[in-house]
């Protein structure tokens, strides 16, 4: 049994391990990015007090908001992506690392599990990231909540309420429980 064992927590180690190694090897995988929500921490600025929760990446794209006009405009996405890669960049090397970018996420406005995550931002998993990566990233999560003419609007940026988990138990509505038919009776 004890020589089992270590061949047993090997063999699991390396089944663990090989869908890591499956990704390297294959160029034309992507990364499965998964969507998440911010809650708005009590100390931020006014304008991002009166949301409730904030789409991913909406506190960060509010405190883009140079003028306070309620409106991040292209040239204040650009100027904002830069001022919060330099935000980041805690040690100056031109280049964030996994614990810079935690750090940076975690002083946001909102807690924002997708901007904290250290692989959405590293495409090619160098464990390193650059300004054209994180910019690129920005950039792309933008897209989804610019308009027509590239602006985005703070008050738009309000994220809905989370859906019950499956199995998680409902309340039931207020009243007297219904009656039923049958049951007991004569």
């Amino acid at each position: 049994m004890r020589r089992a064992l270590p061949t047993v927590l090997l063999a699991a180690a390396l089944l663990a391990a090989s869908p890591v190694f499956a990704q390297a090897a294959g160029d034309t995988d992507e990364l499965v990015r998964l969507p998440g929500q911010g809650l708005v921490k009590p100390d931020t600025a006014p304008a991002q007090r009166n949301l409730d929760r904030l789409v991913p990446g909406g506190g960060l794209f509010a405190s883009f908001d140079a003028n306070g006009d309620g409106q991040i405009s292209a040239e204040e996405l650009t100027g904002g992506m830069r001022a919060a890669f330099l935000l980041a960049d805690a040690n100056a090397d031109g280049q964030l690392g996994a614990l810079e970018q935690q750090d940076w996420a975690a002083d946001l406005p909102t807690r924002d599990d997708t901007l904290a995550n250290p692989v959405r931002f590293d495409p090619n998993l160098d464990r390193i990231v650059t300004f054209d990566e994180f910019r690129a990233v920005i950039a792309e999560l933008a897209t989804n909540y610019q308009d027509d003419r590239g602006v985005i609007e703070i008050a738009k940026l309000s994220a809905p309420a989370p859906k019950p988990e499956r199995g998680e138990r409902r309340t039931p509505p207020a009243g007297p429980p219904p009656e039923r038919s049958g049951a007991g009776s004569n």
